[in-house]
């Protein structure tokens, strides 16, 4: 009898022994596959990051070609990574595409370059590691490209002077009144009419146009329309890219210079409620500035800071073609009253409603609202000649990256 309990007893013993050895096999097998999967995961996440870090590679080194020479975008050869290296751009009309240019390291970047126009060049770059693959695209401008070449010597060869109001931001155009003149308008960001405001105008948008119940005498150009079923436009619609127009880059130093010669120089915030003439035709102000009541200014204002007509002030220049101009603030006309002249910020807004108007021209990097009853009427180029004989050469910048699409 205790020989059959003890067999019996290591019987048992063994199936434990059994049991916790295939117990132990299943949890290491598991413990394997999660770490393979995971070093799978991770391995496969560091391709990503790799894949995005060459499609930029891509970006910097076509950059660095046209940085140096904007017209290699027209020489395939430009673009050989080396003498020995991979396949050098092959020309096919406008588009130039290519092969692996680069081959560094464990992953790669395939470049095609498109001329949009002699401003304009689409980079996209497909940058691989392992089998991640990730895209980057770029726009580079040439600010003088088809303007005058890098020998420009004046303002007059830019493309944002051709523009009756250029926006680098959003245009909002709404209440009543109207924009005349048939001319061009230009926002490198959405348009939007609405309300009773007519315009006789050619409108385009980097991104899009939408219209309402209004009529517009003139084209619409954008990537996306959205027009209302009863929007009247009465010249083309067009759904194309546009590429973005460059705010022109006006230094304001030689009119801070002219300002100071004639006391004109203004530091801390600026107001008046009277009308006034600004000795040599040109007020600086170093802050923000606010013209009221029935004032009527017989010159330019030019600040660092926010300029605010209001009430039934007036603006006329005389010595230089600037209404009113700021560095980096924002413009607001509430006025009834007329402004004459060029409304130019370079990063700032507009913004114009009241019952007044404008006879000019309009530049401002950021947004543009037009409401109320006000009216934009009678384009004028105005391009910018500092006073006294003062020569300008507008600076010369390399060629910029102006949009990432991806």
């Amino acid at each position: 009898m205790n020989t059959y309990r003890r067999a019996k007893k290591s019987g048992y013993s063994l199936l434990t022994t059994l049991f916790i050895m295939t117990a132990l096999s299943v949890s290491l097998g598991m413990l394997i596959t999660i770490g393979r999967q995971r070093m799978f995961t991770a391995n496969n996440l560091t391709d990503q990051v790799k894949a995005t870090a060459y499609a930029e590679a891509g970006i910097d080194f076509a950059y660095s070609i046209l940085s140096a020479d904007f017209e290699a975008r027209h020489n395939p050869s430009a673009f050989s990574l080396n003498a020995s290296g991979s396949n050098a751009l092959s020309s096919a009309s406008s588009t130039y595409s290519s092969g692996i240019l680069s081959s560094y390291g464990d992953g790669s970047f395939t470049l095609t370059l498109t001329s949009v126009s002699n401003r304009y060049v689409i980079i996209h770059s497909s940058g691989q590691c392992g089998n991640a693959v990730r895209e980057a695209e770029v726009v580079v401008e040439d600010i003088f490209a088809g303007s005058g070449g890098s020998d420009a010597t004046d303002y007059s060869t830019m493309e944002g002077f051709n523009y009756a109001i250029l926006s680098g931001g959003q245009f909002d155009f709404k209440g009543s009144g109207y924009v005349a003149g048939s001319q061009k308008m230009h926002s490198n960001s959405a348009i939007e009419i609405n309300g009773s405001a007519q315009t006789e105008i050619n409108v385009s948008s980097t991104a899009s146009i939408k219209v309402g119940n209004n009529t517009v005498e003139g084209s619409v150009t954008a990537p996306s329309l959205d027009l209302h079923q009863t929007a009247n436009i009465t010249g083309e619609s067009t759904t194309a890219s546009v590429p973005p127009v460059t705010i022109p880059d006006i230094d304001l130093t030689p009119y801070f210079n002219w300002a100071k010669d004639h006391g004109e120089v203004y530091v801390g915030d600026f107001s008046t409620s009277s009308s006034y003439s600004p000795n040599g035709g040109i007020m600086y102000v170093i802050g923000d500035v606010e013209i009221s009541s029935h004032a009527v200014i017989s010159g330019s204002i030019i600040a660092t800071g926010n300029i605010h007509i209001t009430g039934a002030a007036e603006i006329i220049p005389n010595t230089s073609v600037f209404a009113m101009a700021t560095e980096s603030g924002d413009l607001e006309n509430t006025s009834s009253g007329t402004i004459e002249g060029l409304v130019y910020s370079k990063k700032g807004n507009y913004k114009q409603t009241a019952n007044g108007v404008l006879k000019g021209q309009i530049i401002v990097g950021g947004d543009v609202q037009k409401g109320g009853n006000s009216d934009i009427i009678m384009f004028t180029q105005s391009i910018p000649t500092p006073p006294g004989g003062v020569s300008v050469t507008p600076t010369k910048s390399l060629p910029l990256i102006s949009a990432w699409q991806k």
